[in-house]
């Protein structure tokens, strides 16, 4: 239920923004990460971030949700380009709305994780660290509209959890307790306070978000 996320030393060097997005509510969590070779995908990232947490928060939660948000996300992205109409659409697209994302929904005790990228999950304290390859090369959720062969979005849970945390790439060096205690229930702002010494001791280099859901 709550969200965090500080730039990395690179983007900062070279004064581009943070890449990453995020949403956070009482029984949703989303994080996005942006492309890194484009300087404006934070864009997408962080409208993204909030167009997938307010469409998961009134939708069923069962075995088709992932495949129903991504097609939501899909239309989303199409009808986005269209009505810009800023030049080649290929290029509006890869320029300003390549990001992956993670996402997590809970109905009760029962929750789902799934995301298009890398990134980690961590469920009830086990680490789930998604891997895209040697290439860095992760699917992108805009790919579905310019690719032949359209990626497809990956389940990463199903099933009863107590918290679920969600971390972008950038934290794929951290350990979610170093972040999350329960006592930030009382006070949600300590993570993103805890986020900001974390980063400048481990002098992270990439944009980092954490969002967690549960574990009050």
């Amino acid at each position: 239920m709550f969200a965090a996320t500080h730039v990395g030393r690179d983007h900062v060097r070279v004064g581009r923004n943070n890449q990453d997005g995020a949403f956070s509510s009482e029984n949703v969590v989303v994080v996005t990460d942006g492309c890194g070779s484009q300087p404006q995908s934070e864009v997408g990232a962080q409208l993204g971030a909030r167009f997938l947490g307010e469409w998961l928060s009134s939708r069923e939660l069962d075995a088709t949700l992932p495949e129903r948000a991504v097609d939501a996300l899909t239309r989303w992205l199409d009808a986005l380009s269209l009505t810009l109409q800023s030049g080649e659409r290929g290029r509006l697209l890869e320029s300003f709305f390549l990001f992956t994302f993670l996402a997590a929904v809970r109905r009760a005790d029962d929750v789902i994780v799934f995301g298009m990228g890398d990134g980690s999950v961590c469920i009830d304290g086990r680490l789930i660290t998604l891997d895209v390859g040697d290439d860095n090369a992760p699917n992108y959720a805009a790919y579905r509209l310019t690719s032949s062969s359209p990626p497809p979005v990956v389940t990463h849970f199903t099933g009863r959890a107590s918290q679920v945390v969600l971390m972008t790439d950038g934290l794929s060096t951290v350990r979610a307790d170093e972040l999350w205690s329960p006592g930030l229930s009382r006070n949600p702002f300590s993570l993103q306070r805890r986020l900001n010494v974390l980063a400048a001791r481990e002098r992270l280099h990439d944009d980092a978000t954490i969002a967690i859901l549960g574990g009050a």
